[in-house]
């Protein structure tokens, strides 16, 4: 319990430190904030490499744990990808493999991790007694066709999950692509995820994701997988939509956080 107290305080402080990008729907609370590195704006004919780093936060309402997420959709303006000879690694080899030990090194997009809480589906109260704090590394592998394939990867002591061990969660799908102007990522949260074990139900409290810039050789010439190739008056605006159930077939609520960085 005291592991819980632990996660829940540097929760509020986290949410506290991004109020200004906060969002409330009826069942959680969401914070998020998107760091560039370098943040230069590029454009079209000179698309200038990129780095950037997703830290995503959420809460529930009521006294209860953040209800289960069923899908995330990320907008960030001025960004593009480029998968072009980018190697790829498929949530099928990786499910069948119960591993991503085994994916091409140069088919990493992301690197980062969650906290979430596992307890009862028979009662969502963040004070229930019989909770477990579940915190695995999170990677994320260009699965090719525009998709983002996101593996859990469980190393204790640090980055353990209960009784889950790697592979026992299997591999999930998004999208990514280019829409005019914006870079839209889209993570459907499949059943399994939010329900790795019967009556239990997974609560995240925080994710962070390190997007890399994913450079490469295009005949003989260096490519990045991240990009930029523009700004909007000297500034990146990007969007996070949040999207849960109190339970399965429940109907979904959503929750938007909007926020912007300079970029020159």
């Amino acid at each position: 319990m005291r592991r819980i107290v632990v996660i829940g305080t540097a929760l509020v402080v986290l949410l506290a430190a991004v109020s200004a990008y906060a969002a409330t729907s009826g069942l959680n609370t969401y914070g998020a904030k998107i760091k560039f590195s370098p943040n230069k704006a590029g454009s079209k004919t000179a698309p200038a490499a990129i780095a950037f780093t997703e830290q995503y936060v959420a809460g529930g309402n009521n006294g209860d744990r953040t209800a289960p997420l069923t899908n995330i959709k990320t907008t960030i303006y001025g960004l593009a990808i480029n998968a072009k000879g980018v190697p790829t690694c498929s949530a099928t080899a990786i499910a069948n493999a119960h591993s991503d030990a085994g994916c091409p090194k140069a088919a990493l997009i992301a690197t980062g991790s969650i906290t979430a809480i596992l307890g009862p589906t028979a009662d969502p109260s963040a004070s229930d007694p019989n909770q477990i704090p579940c915190d695995p590394l999170l990677h994320a592998w260009n699965g090719g066709g525009g998709k983002l394939v996101f593996f859990f990867v469980d190393q204790a002591p640090t980055h353990a999950c209960g009784p889950i061990q790697t592979g026992g969660v299997p591999p999930f799908v998004g999208s990514v692509k280019n829409v005019g102007k914006n870079l839209v990522q889209n993570t459907p949260i499949p059943s399994y995820v939010s329900f790795p074990i019967t009556g239990v139900e997974g609560s995240l409290t925080s994710e962070t994701l390190h997007y890399l810039k994913g450079l490469h050789k295009v005949k003989g010439k260096t490519v990045a997988y991240n990009s930029s190739v523009a700004c909007k008056s000297g500034k990146r605006p990007y969007s996070v939509t949040f999207t849960a159930e109190s339970a399965p077939g429940a109907a979904p609520q959503s929750g938007t956080v909007t926020g912007t960085q300079k970029c020159s």
